[in-house]
């Protein structure tokens, strides 16, 4: 959450969705709720209707930037973050 807080939460060309890789729907959304994830979170079961089955890591967690179409910018936390944070200092320039 910290990494999130500095990096991402305020910058509006950066949003942080949370999938979840958890059989069990309940535990999932419970820890999500538990956690107070400020971003939303897509289940398991509901990976593939919105759209996102080619991006599901295999493991978690995973990172993945991914621009507004789809393609893939970095993958893993740190080559994530510091993308992120670059994205959001170039926007800050423009």
């Amino acid at each position: 959450m910290t990494h999130y807080k500095e990096k991402m939460a305020n910058h509006p060309s950066v949003e942080m969705v949370h999938i979840s890789l958890d059989f069990n729907q309940k535990a999932a959304l419970a820890w999500a709720v538990e956690e107070s994830f400020p971003w939303p979170t897509v289940l398991m079961e509901k990976i593939r209707d919105a759209g996102l089955a080619t991006l599901t890591p295999q493991e978690a967690p995973g990172y993945k930037l991914v621009t507004e179409t789809g393609q893939l910018v970095a993958e893993g936390k740190e080559a994530v973050l510091k993308k992120a944070a670059a994205l959001a200092l170039t926007k800050k320039k423009g």
